[in-house]
């Protein structure tokens, strides 16, 4: 294995002097070294970042952009606006951008932050400030900039993170003005009504900012039939809280757990934020838009899709998927079914044809269709419904249920025993004090750490955890079910020879690029990335010209030195110059690097390997034969329906379902769990409980492995609190227990527990580390799959 030179990804090179993983990577670190920019390396600091992959050879639209820019902020002079920026991931990103930025006339500066994507820029509005044109050249570097993301999920992180700064504000002070009392200070001390007032104050505050926030949503998930975590958390707070007031008012000292109260919300505070940081970091960290349009442009103007109905004429445009099942009114198209069907292949359709809801128009002019249904009939509608949901963990559900009842039969069980020893003083503070030391105030703290621990290590391997309940239900599956198109194999294909494309001379290579730059065709996009930092190099010195496509044959552009043309020929795609046969490149489908080895591994595991696939029975019989997978677990020609029941017979809430279209959203919602891979064109990235940047697979590898570390590590310090729950809870049912100890107890818990559960996540060794396959090229045993499998050569041309 070799590292990338850019990105730090770990690849199996094709050549000795190959030094990155892709012709992203290559590109980049080109430009970077190219414009004295190698500091980025030094502040990188050895790390491992995503791969740049097609990034920089995309177009991208930033149209949305000097609308926005116009709108926003202006104070001094000085404009201002936030945007997010997909592949932005560490303090070398930050730096790099602020550069560029700062070349830009006007430009005052920029600020990035790695943690949610953001990126905020400010300039002079008098200035004549290019931000499409920065935009553009911040693509080449393989960052793209996009509206910033709207939702709750942002401010509901700043939210959580302000209530945790205001409780730790509040612990402090209640803390602070407990303290005499427990060093001796006498009730009758002139200051001692104040202290235990401002304790109060404050405990009265932490219950607002922190308690309010667990019991809200503890109380929301009761509404729903469902146990939370918070419950418990919420029952023990409440419980300190209303139980010390009653001691206040009383008189009663062992009652009095005004500090308990603050302390113990900012710390399950604190658990909850670093359970949720690592989440949101990675669902703010794609950009990318879905290829389903919002709206359609009609003869009445911009037509939202709700609006769409039967015999609604409108545009479909270039790279945009067929929100309804519609009729082609004019013209040739050609399109990709590769979303909703599985096959690869571009179709070419003419006048009258039925376009399938979900097609993507791959031309490079839009197409004018008329609807056959309406868009709540569309199976695409049907495909996207599906909401973004952390689905739980069932075990954990019941654990909880068990343990809840326990402790309120257990607290109230001993309450009524010193009642009828005629001590209800003493009972009341038993009960109070069980639900105070049961609350799993260590679990609290050390499973969101496990979690992050786990997420980290899985980001390593290139792949990203969206819900914190992933980690759990991992340890339930027993079936995996791969997609075939885009998730076992690549979403493009590779071209065979690549020699054909490194041995043009300057004006072929030139035309080449002007022909495949901006075109959708899987065929032309693979041919531009091999063109690589030559390809761009020429585009921008010398620049493109205009292409016109011919749907079905390929496409043609008039140059200085005559006439080019790329498209279908005898022996594959051919690149012609006046007629004359230039070069003929050959592409074929190719697995992800990796796949071999990672099915051998579950395998190993004792998981089951199945395929549920759009494309062809015969296709995906031989791949299952290649991978050695029994016929009974690959099936072909399957509609997104049938994909679905295919899941639901199977689960048994044990099954992994990995997929990357359209048509694997039905699936998506019948699996427990659900994985992608991002490719150009994707819709599940939004709804997965993980996604994976990179072209392997060996994040699979690494999914599994930092689950058993966390499982590890959670279930030492399960049972440590298991021991300590019984210790506190027969101390505090003898009415030993006292304020004092509650408040030394817990957090020293809670230390304990950490360091339990950081060293088993980090001790467990599932051996993957020297089978990292993130690179573009398939392993040796790859090459083997794919001659057994003898997967076919792509017969499409370039368009």
């Amino acid at each position: 294995m070799q590292a990338c030179e850019h990105c730090g990804t770990p690849f199996m090179p094709r050549r000795v002097e190959e030094r990155f993983c892709c012709r992203g990577c290559e590109f980049v670190a080109a430009m970077i070294r190219g414009q004295g920019l190698d500091r980025f390396y030094d502040l990188q600091g050895g790390g491992t970042t995503p791969p740049v992959r097609s990034r920089p050879f995309e177009t991208h639209d930033f149209s949305w952009l000097p609308a926005t820019a116009g709108t926003a902020p202006c104070s001094g002079g000085v404009g201002e606006f936030d945007c997010s920026v997909e592949g932005i991931s560490c303090i070398g990103c930050v730096w790099l951008i602020e550069r560029l930025f700062l070349r830009v006339p006007g430009a005052i500066r920029a600020v990035g932050n790695p943690a949610n994507g953001r990126l905020h820029l400010e300039w002079q509005r008098d200035s004549a400030c290019d931000l499409p044109g920065f935009a553009r050249d911040l693509a080449q570097f393989g960052y793209v900039m996009a509206p910033a993301t709207k939702g709750g999920e942002g401010r509901a992180s700043a939210e959580l993170s302000g209530r945790l700064g205001l409780c730790g504000a509040f612990a402090l002070n209640a803390m602070g003005f407990s303290l005499p009392t427990y060093l001796g200070m006498p009730a009758d001390f002139q200051f001692a009504g104040l202290f235990r007032l401002i304790a109060f104050a404050s405990a009265t505050l932490a219950m607002l900012v922190g308690g309010g926030y667990f019991a809200g949503r503890a109380w929301r998930a009761l509404r729903h039939g469902t146990l939370h975590i918070d419950l418990p958390i919420a029952l023990g707070l409440i419980a300190a809280y209303l139980g010390s007031l009653a001691g206040w008012i009383a008189g009663e000292e062992r009652l009095l757990y005004f500090d308990f109260v603050a302390t113990f919300a900012f710390l399950m505070l604190l658990g909850r934020r670093v359970q949720t940081a690592a989440v949101s970091r990675n669902r703010q960290r794609l950009v990318r838009r879905s290829p389903l349009p919002e709206e359609v442009r009609a003869q009445q103007g911009l037509l939202p899709l709700a609006e769409i109905a039967a015999g609604t004429r409108f545009e479909l445009e270039p790279g945009r998927a067929l929100p309804v099942a519609a009729v082609l009114a004019a013209g040739v198209a050609e399109v990709s079914l590769e979303w909703i069907h599985g096959e690869a292949d571009p179709v070419l359709l003419k006048p009258g044809a039925r376009i399938p809801a979900g097609a993507i128009l791959l031309g490079r002019e839009a197409v004018s269709v008329t609807a056959d249904e309406a868009w709540g009939d569309s199976l695409i509608h049907q495909l996207v419904a599906g909401r973004d949901t952390d689905r739980g963990s069932p075990r954990f559900q019941r654990l909880l249920r068990v343990y809840l009842v326990a402790v309120l039969i257990f607290g109230v069980a001993v309450f009524a025993f010193w009642y009828l020893q005629g001590d209800w003083r003493s009972g009341l503070q038993a009960m109070i004090s069980i639900f105070v030391v049961s609350c799993p105030c260590a679990l609290g703290v050390a499973v969101p750490l496990a979690d992050e621990w786990a997420a980290t290590r899985l980001a390593r391997a290139g792949a990203f955890a969206r819900h914190a309940s992933l980690w759990p239900r991992l340890a339930r599956v027993k079936h995996i079910i791969f997609d075939k198109t885009g998730t076992l194999t690549l979403e493009r294909p590779v071209l065979d020879n690549p020699a054909a494309v490194e041995s043009l001379d300057t004006s072929s290579a030139l035309a080449l690029a002007r022909l495949t730059r901006g075109s959708l065709h899987p065929v032309s996009r693979s041919l531009l990335e091999a063109l690589g930092v030559r390809g761009q190099r020429l585009l921008e010195a010398i620049g493109p010209v205009q292409v016109h496509e011919v749907p079905g044959e390929g496409v043609h552009c008039s140059a200085e030195d005559g006439t080019w043309f790329l498209g279908k020929g005898q022996s594959g795609t051919e690149l012609r110059h006046d007629g004359a046969l230039v070069a003929s490149f050959t592409l074929s489908d190719s697995l992800r690097p990796g796949v071999a080895d990672a099915v051998n591994l579950l395998r190993s595991r004792g998981l089951s390997i199945h395929i549920l696939s759009g494309d062809t029975p015969a296709k995906v019989a031989r791949l299952a034969t290649a991978l050695h997978l029994p016929a009974e677990n690959a099936a072909g020609a399957l509609s997104p329906q049938q994909k679905a029941a295919r899941v639901k017979e199977l689960d048994r809430q044990d099954t992994l379902y990995l997929g990357d279209g359209a048509n694997d959203s039905l699936a998506f919602d019948a699996a427990f769990v659900t994985g992608t891979p991002v490719v150009d064109r994707s819709l599940l990235e939004s709804k997965a409980d993980f996604y994976a940047l990179g072209s392997g697979v060996n994040y699979l590898a690494e999914l599994f492995a930092a689950a058993d570390g966390r499982a590890r590590g959670v279930r030492r310090a399960f049972l440590f609190a298991l021991v300590y729950n019984i210790a506190v809870v027969t101390m505090a049912a003898g009415a030993w227990m006292n304020p004092l100890l509650a408040a030394v107890l817990m957090p020293l818990s809670s230390v304990v527990s950490i360091l339990l559960a950081a060293t088993g996540a980090r001790t467990c060794g599932i051996a993957t580390s020297k089978k990292h396959h993130h690179g573009l090229h398939p392993t040796r045993s790859d090459v083997r799959i794919l001659a057994e499998a003898g997967v076919d050569a792509v017969r499409s041309h370039a368009a």
